[in-house]
């Protein structure tokens, strides 16, 4: 009820401002989807669920810009999760045994933040995506679809909690955004296609600034069709004696204006002593942990209106603990997707995940679509995106 209030009155505060500033704009997607899963019990037994978010993850938001002189803007963003299958506002930063004070629910957990844009290129202070979600975003085997079961979004962007929620700003939870961060994007238009970017996130630890630090750089090209792009991160944790380095990289290519071909690979490794938990009571010293993704897809437009794609995923755990938790999964996954209008579309997946092994390091990696005791399971999905 209390985030329904806060909801209301900043929805209306700029409806009353709207006459001033014309460009004000409140957007979002709503994604529904049923699913059906097998191997989700020890037994065999299946599971039938109604899931938001599946194509693309639900939300709204409000953005703007005020154009100050001499092509330069005013602009700000604030974006949050929408779970429209419970009606729920705003999500939870990945809660995890990390969590602490402030990096609970939030109404604007996606962004919330203010900049300035122009000739220069585009400068933004607040909550920002990390420079690694622009990378493997670019050329994503499915487009960013099925986020919360992706290995590109779980591992590659960081947003996996349980592994990654020790580093970085937030100190708690995903760590795929960082809080108290200023990102730098260069114009490509004006660089041939070339740019850069840069993004520095405070942790704001008296007397230890390298504590909690998000530091990271990329280099990307497009022709407006095709693309490159990668980025390099460290995330030190709170007391700055480990790090979580990451190396992203996206292709995209098309072999004609129907194909196209995505490529991504990405890599996380902790250097230094952090504990991960393992259970309610159990944490293990993680040392020189290895996360390894890579991601291929290929996209046919059967018609303006129909794509399918074709995405696979190779997911391996290595280093940390002995080998004690080394792991493997494979994804392999069909996803259609048939434009009711230009703001609606109709989809349908259907995913087949093998684990190397039914034991929780392998069936981990598969992210959630293969239950405990099982090395395999298939899932499918029926649902409707619309945005606004």
């Amino acid at each position: 009820m209390k985030k329904s209030l806060i909801a209301f009155a900043v929805l209306s505060a700029f409806a009353a401002s709207a006459s001033a500033q014309s460009n004000v704009t409140v957007y979002g997607i709503i994604d529904a989807a049923v699913m059906y899963n097998t191997n989700q019990t020890a037994t065999g037994g299946n599971k039938l669920t109604l899931d938001a978010g599946q194509l693309l993850t639900s939300r709204w938001g409000i953005k703007g810009s005020e154009d100050l002189g001499g092509g330069t803007k005013a602009i700000f963003n604030l974006e949050g999760t929408l779970a429209n299958d419970t009606g729920a506002a705003g999500a939870g930063f990945g809660g995890n045994s990390f969590t602490q004070a402030g990096s609970g629910t939030s109404l604007f957990d996606r962004l919330s933040w203010v900049g300035l844009s122009g000739d220069f290129g585009t400068v933004t202070a607040g909550r920002n995506n990390i420079l690694g979600v622009d990378s493997v975003g670019l050329a994503d085997p499915m487009g960013l679809a099925h986020a919360g079961s992706n290995p590109n979004v779980m591992f590659s962007a960081l947003n996996a909690g349980s592994l990654f929620g020790g580093f970085g700003t937030n100190q708690g939870g995903t760590a795929l955004r960082q809080d108290n961060s200023i990102k730098y994007v260069s114009p490509f238009q004006n660089m041939n296609g070339f740019g850069v970017g840069l993004m520095y996130g405070a942790g704001e630890q008296a007397g230890n600034v390298a504590a909690s630090r998000y530091m990271g750089a990329s280099a990307f090209f497009t022709d407006g069709k095709n693309g490159a792009a990668v980025s390099y991160a460290k995330l030190n944790d709170s007391t700055s004696n480990a790090t979580l380095s990451g190396l992203a990289l996206g292709l995209k290519y098309y072999v004609t204006p129907e194909v196209k071909l995505n490529f991504t690979y990405a890599q996380t490794q902790v250097d230094g002593k952090i504990l991960i938990p393992v259970s309610a009571t159990l944490a293990l010293n993680a040392d020189q942990r290895k996360i390894v993704v890579i991601g291929a897809g290929v996209d046919y437009s059967l018609s303006q209106q129909s794509t399918i794609t074709a995405a696979y995923y190779d997911t391996k755990r290595s280093g940390d603990v002995g080998g004690l938790l080394d792991g493997k999964a494979d994804q392999y996954v069909l996803l259609g997707k048939y434009a009711l209008s230009k703001r609606t579309t109709a989809y349908a997946s259907l995913t087949y995940a093998k684990a190397g092994s039914a034991n929780s390091q392998d069936t981990s990696l598969a992210l959630g679509i293969i239950a405990a005791g099982n090395s395999s399971a298939v899932r499918s999905a029926v649902g409707v995106l619309h945005s606004f």
